[in-house]
């Protein structure tokens, strides 16, 4: 009886894991055709992808739902933690054309960090989100320094905003839920090299730098965003943001 139970949900999560993202795909693109997009920094992004040179797309756990929707192709190779959730993330991100690596900095963390690091260095762009799967929002964690200090690929801050969006107050990383009709406000940062001999004094100081610049990033697409509602008469978000990326 107790194996006749496991087979059955066993089915019923692999059924979950293939409806999930089968419908967050389908209203992603329904929302992706009623929209608009504006972006910021592009020839920070042209100077590496168009010529096939490897980088390290870095965006904040806040902007994971509808980052494999908006690199959709690109063939990237996205570090996603092995929770459950991280099934349901896995389904999304191969829909829209780009792999997975598996493991985060709690379970599986070394042996993903390796995968990443032979991955990046076939000339192939990955993607991490640095300050996930737990957070604190917004502070980069060792994993990606340590990537991009290996592999010497260089990391390319990644954000998006939208000027019409939800935001999830409750979760951890107030995360951002694009309406209808909204326009995306994409915006790239220069690139950063991470140099190769570090102490470890070296390798925090390498380690703030990045974050104010993965926050610099976010302000300049939150500032775009919300010029952009002033424009079009629509209700500011800016009540709603993490007052912590405004000082």
């Amino acid at each position: 009886m107790s194996e006749k139970l496991d087979t059955r949900e066993s089915w019923k999560r692999r059924f979950l894991v293939w409806l999930v993202p089968t419908i967050v795909v389908f209203l992603q693109r329904i929302i992706g055709l009623t929209s608009k997009k504006v972006e910021l920094g592009k020839e920070h992004f042209n100077s590496l992808y168009p010529l096939k040179k490897p980088f390290i797309l870095c965006v904040w756990h806040t902007n994971v739902l509808y980052s494999p929707y908006l690199n959709k192709n690109r063939k990237l190779a996205v570090l996603i933690s092995e929770s459950k959730d991280g099934d349901f993330i896995t389904g999304v991100v191969h829909r829209f054309g780009n792999g997975s690596i598996r493991g985060s900095s709690s379970k599986g963390g070394s042996k993903a960090l390796k995968a990443m690091i032979v991955h990046l260095r076939k000339n192939l762009p990955a993607a991490f989100t640095p300050d996930g799967p737990r957070g604190p929002a917004w502070i980069v964690q060792p994993g990606v320094i340590a990537a991009a200090q290996v592999s010497q690929v260089p990391i390319l801050p990644f954000h998006y905003e939208c000027t019409k969006q939800w935001i999830a107050e409750k979760s951890w990383d107030k995360h951002r839920i694009p309406k209808p009709f909204t326009t995306f406000v994409i915006s790239y940062g220069e690139p950063i090299m991470i140099p190769r001999d570090l102490d470890e004094a070296g390798f925090e100081r390498e380690r703030l730098r990045v974050e104010k610049a993965m926050l610099e990033n976010k302000s300049r697409a939150e500032q775009k965003a919300e010029e952009l509602r002033i424009k079009a008469g629509l209700k500011s978000n800016q009540s709603e943001l993490n007052p912590e990326t405004h000082s």
